[in-house]
């Protein structure tokens, strides 16, 4: 059965994104060897995308084709009749089974793209198996934290570590087993 993995960049402070939602200061790391940070061999085990709202609304916002033509994508909203404006996507809601569903229909893993309440709240039903968090050397002071609204205590192993020359890392973290 497809995994359930959030693979995300924080900033030093934790933080997803600043206060209004933008992510300018990834840009900000230089990076004169164009590298992906693992991206490319990600997303090549992925056909499902996962993400809020306010997400989805932030990507559409950046004028750019849609990312993820290749996936099945769903947005979590708590609007009804939310209205969708890109291909191969659908609005649901969050649920142990809109969650069942996804899973059963998704022949590769699945991806959180995010953001933050998501993440928290999958992390609360228990359907989060993988963390990547790609940790970007630059302080941003406030923002949208990883992790709000508290979620309940989680116990994951560190799988893998890699460090990049731009000073990024990068953490692997599998749930663990009850």
């Amino acid at each position: 059965m497809a995994e359930i993995k959030l693979y995300i960049a924080i900033s030093l402070d934790g933080f997803i994104a600043r206060e209004n939602g933008d992510i300018d200061w990834l840009e900000s790391l230089p990076n004169p060897n164009n590298l992906d940070y693992g991206y490319g061999e990600f997303i090549s085990g992925i056909d499902t995308v996962l993400m809020g709202r306010s997400t989805y609304e932030k990507i559409l916002s950046f004028g750019m084709d849609w990312p993820y033509q290749d996936c099945e994508s769903y947005i979590f909203s708590r609007q009804a009749n939310y209205q969708i404006k890109t291909e191969k996507t659908q609005a649901t809601n969050l649920s142990p089974e809109s969650i069942d569903l996804i899973k059963s229909r998704s022949q590769k893993d699945i991806w959180i793209v995010g953001g933050g309440e998501i993440i928290s709240e999958l992390l609360n039903m228990g359907e989060i198996d993988e963390i990547i968090i790609c940790i970007i050397p630059v302080l941003i002071g406030t923002g949208i934290p990883l992790f709000p609204n508290n979620p309940k205590e989680t116990q994951f192993d560190l799988v893998n570590t890699e460090t990049f020359e731009t000073g990024a890392v990068s953490l692997t973290y599998r749930r663990k087993a009850i």
